[in-house]
């Protein structure tokens, strides 16, 4: 699985990562990935009108890894469409559908066109999800979509979640090692409703919410029809400690004064304690799999294994990040995920991209098992 987000539309203007479809989705199928994970971005592209022009402004951010990097005015509806077009000529692609649910707070981060709507709950995102969906399956059928994931990442990007589970609850989402009762009955409250209503609708479609690898989400009664979990390295405390990672989360798409010393400590982390960091996440991994067995919800992982942010930059080197990813395909096929990632830097505007041997030798390892 490659994780796409909204860079393989507001990446495709000249001389964008995206820019030419047909060579990126070759050599995607090069590389052995079959499925590619998409935000259509249904708060703002109405596929009735696919050549209404949307503008998304520069979001000032040179180190941003994925989304968007520069400004863009595109008729955002008809690149949509032929992008799926290009796809669907190739056999042995399918994809999923996702929302990061961006530009929904005023004055927040990755701003963009006046968006059609403002969910104020889950079943509220899910009926503007709805209004996609069936122009979706007019125009496109649902035959290659593998499955659909109603938020990116609960509950960090679906506007006002976060705030909502507070004021019913009382608590913050991340003061306990696990969570209250309550706190469980109000996520399931608001996720499983939003799920039903889909389903009701489209039968035939695999509904999830994307989530990170938080053990806490195995004690809240979830209704998915797959998993889709974010393992990171960055959940592990002795990670974090070592390296200083979330001292630079502030800054890390603005400055790279902290690239040499982060890639110092995590080449000094891994070689003190990478079997027993891997092994940590291992047994994470195996809970989730076990989760997944028991509820009859396959898991896959569509972002994982080592750290959620990297660059290309000439202080920041690759090589740990690269070993932990081979690693990871054998504790996938060990866990019987259903679909694997080596990373979330699977995007033709990374370095690593161009290496179609290491790409296909962990691909190719994972399918054939």
């Amino acid at each position: 699985m490659a994780m796409w987000d909204q860079a393989f539309l507001l990446r495709h203007g000249p001389g964008g990562s995206f820019a030419d479809w047909d060579r990126v989705l070759d050599e995607t199928v090069e590389r052995g990935y079959n499925t590619v994970r998409l935000d259509p971005m249904p708060q703002w592209i109405d596929l009735s009108q696919p050549d209404r022009e949307l503008h998304w402004p520069d979001p000032q951010a040179p180190y941003l890894p994925w989304d968007w990097n520069t400004a863009v005015t595109a008729p955002a509806g008809r690149w949509l469409i032929e992008f799926m077009e290009k796809l669907h000529a190739r056999p042995s692609l399918h994809y999923t559908l996702s929302a990061w649910w961006f530009g929904l707070v005023p004055g927040g981060s990755h701003m963009g066109p006046p968006p059609l709507g403002r969910p104020a709950s889950f079943s509220e995102g899910a009926e503007i999800w709805a209004v996609m969906l069936r122009e979706w399956k007019r125009r496109f059928g649902f035959g290659r979509l593998v499955y659909f994931d109603i938020a990116n990442e609960v509950p960090y990007f679906f506007p006002g979640f976060l705030e909502r589970m507070k004021k019913e609850t009382g608590l913050d989402w991340g003061t306990a090692a696990a969570f209250s009762p309550a706190q469980a009955a109000a996520i399931a409250g608001e996720l499983n409703p939003a799920l039903a209503a889909l389903r009701r609708e489209f039968p035939e479609l695999r509904f999830t919410a994307s989530i990170h690898g938080d053990l806490r989400w195995l004690d809240v009664p979830l209704e998915l029809d797959c998993l889709d979990v974010h393992f990171y390295a960055d959940a592990d405390p002795r990670w974090a400690q070592r390296t200083k990672f979330h001292e630079h989360m502030p800054y890390l798409y603005k400055r790279t004064d902290w690239h040499a010393d982060f890639t110092d400590r995590c080449k000094k982390t891994a070689a003190a304690m990478a079997p027993m960091l891997r092994q940590r996440q291992r047994a994470k991994l195996m809970r989730f799999a076990h989760w997944s067995a028991e509820r009859g919800m396959p898991l896959t992982t569509t972002e994982s294994w080592a750290s959620w942010y990297m660059y290309d930059s000439p202080d920041l080197d690759w090589g740990w990040l690269l070993d932990w990813a081979e690693w990871s395909v054998e504790d996938a096929i060990d866990a019987g995920m259903w679909g694997w990632t080596p990373h979330n830097y699977v995007q033709p505007h990374f370095a690593n991209w161009a290496d179609v041997r290491w790409h296909r030798r962990l691909t190719d390892r994972f399918l054939r098992s």
